[in-house]
């Protein structure tokens, strides 16, 4: 139970004034809460202001923008409507598009997803049935990946959505009305096999109408039990994380090689983006959020998930701590119209948005910049330099309840286990509570033990004396 001085501490802390608020928000158990502002929109890449390396304005027009890929500092841009994949560097000056005008095998028709790995650019080719692949030695088409054998692709055509490759080259792929789970290629292009399958959770009703249906029905009702995934990054361990848009339960996962779910979900609310929201208020976006893109920071410490109906960008720890908001629906810099993929370049987000076709630009402000560090530090052991970094997040936003936990395990690891316990009461840790607590019983007894044993010990031999006396006195009557 929380003590009362502490419970009056959170209160205090929660009518606390946050410095740098312009609308931000976090969540505690009892909901929203204000934060401090984490990023905001350092540049925007549109038809107004696009360049060449040469300066040169106006080089390509900008269209239904799908996704982006960064590889060795150049940004890697796929167009739908022009049928392209444009090179930026890393000014966001443009470089050149593929593929070139002469390379008429490499020719696109609706990419949608990209990734590149060892100078090669695989790109989903949605309307060409293939995943295209070209050298960005020599700028040209080099081979394809089509027609899986697989015998659902008898009766469906192969539309590749999204793409991903580990680092022994096999392909994940994520592909149009393919619900059996992501496929995987081998480096040749081989079909091997399907994983991670997404379930839907049903609803009582649901579930009741499925259990008492004639075995016709139920294959019918087969595809309303499953959803597609949207988008898919690996990690530098080779784990997939997936985004599906229409799974609210669980949007978000990380795969390993099994097609197991080995996300960790530890914070206050879940890796769902919006835990609280409108279902009948127009006023704004209704329903849950819908997730369409996951991006892995390089460090694997920390990764940002797309909310298309709201238009916010969560990001969160490794253990699924929400760590900060940003973006949102609107015409306004910092917001987005109609986001459809992003990803991590060094520290900043970028953001592609179709509708206002460009590219966004986000950079972390102090508040977040701090937050990642305490992260960081803690991760690589530097306990001492965590606690003292999350101490200036506080001075920041006195709500963020992270920092508080953060400073608690910082002093479970010093050995400070009274003042790790408050600081988890104030943090809402209470797994790492429990641990502090029984550190701190342990070392209590440890203190105290040997003066129990030694009076217990003290005792025994009253005890004894007493009871050899009173033998003796009784055999001397005798």
């Amino acid at each position: 139970m929380i003590k009362l001085s502490i419970l009056f501490q959170t209160v205090a802390i929660i009518f606390t004034g946050v410095a740098g608020v312009q609308g931000s928000y976090n969540y505690a158990y009892w909901g929203e809460i204000e934060s401090a502002e984490s990023m905001h929109a350092l540049r925007i890449v549109d038809n107004s202001n696009i360049v060449d390396e040469s300066g040169n304005r106006n080089p390509i027009e900008l269209g239904d923008l799908r996704d982006v890929f960064v590889y060795e500092d150049h940004l890697y841009v796929s167009d739908a409507t022009a049928h392209k994949v444009y090179i930026l560097n890393s000014d966001f000056e443009y470089v050149k598009s593929l593929p070139e005008a002469d390379d008429e095998l490499g020719k696109l028709n609706t990419p949608t997803g990209l990734y590149v790995f060892k100078d090669e650019l695989y790109v989903a080719d949605y309307n060409n049935n293939r995943v295209a692949i070209f050298d960005l030695v020599t700028n040209r088409f080099v081979r394809e990946v089509k027609n899986p054998q697989d015998i659902i692709f008898e009766n469906l055509e192969f539309k590749p959505q999204r793409i991903a490759v580990d680092r022994t080259g096999r392909m994940n792929i994520i592909a149009y009305n393919v619900f059996e789970g992501i496929m995987e290629f081998d480096k040749d292009g081989n079909f091997n096999r399907y994983f991670g399958t997404n379930t839907i959770q049903l609803s009582i009703l649901d579930s009741l109408i499925y259990r008492f249906s004639t075995k016709e029905q139920r294959q019918k009702m087969a595809l309303n039990l499953q959803s597609s995934f949207t988008s898919l990054d690996i990690d530098a361990d080779g784990y997939i994380y997936t985004a599906s848009r229409s799974e609210y339960w669980q949007p978000v996962k990380r795969l390993n090689f099994k097609g197991r779910n080995v996300l960790e979900n530890k914070g206050l609310v879940g890796v769902v983006g919006d835990a609280n929201y409108q279902e009948t208020d127009t006023r704004t976006e209704i329903g849950p959020s819908q997730i369409i893109d996951v991006t892995v920071h390089e460090s694997m410490q920390r990764y940002s998930i797309l909310d298309q109906n709201r238009g916010r960008i969560f990001t969160y720890d490794k253990e699924g701590n929400l760590l900060y908001i940003s973006g949102g629906k609107g015409n306004l810099q910092d917001q987005l119209t109609g986001p459809t993929s992003i990803t991590y370049f060094n520290e900043l987000l970028i953001v592609t948005d179709s509708k206002s076709k460009s590219i966004k630009v986000f950079e972390p402000v102090e508040f977040a910049k701090k937050v990642n560090l305490a992260i960081d530090h803690y991760t690589k052991m530097n306990y001492e330099e965590a606690k003292i970094v999350w101490e200036e997040v506080l001075k920041l936003n006195a709500n963020y309840f992270l920092a508080y936990a953060g400073i608690g395990r910082a002093q479970l690891r010093e050995g400070n286990y009274e003042e790790a316990m408050k600081n988890f009461e104030l943090g809402y840790d209470y797994y790492n509570y429990s641990k502090a607590y029984e550190q701190h019983r342990n070392m209590q007894l440890a203190q105290f033990l040997p003066y129990v044993l030694l009076g217990g010990l003290v005792i025994m031999g009253v005890v004894i004396v007493r009871s050899v006396k009173a033998a003796i006195k009784r055999e001397g009557d005798d």
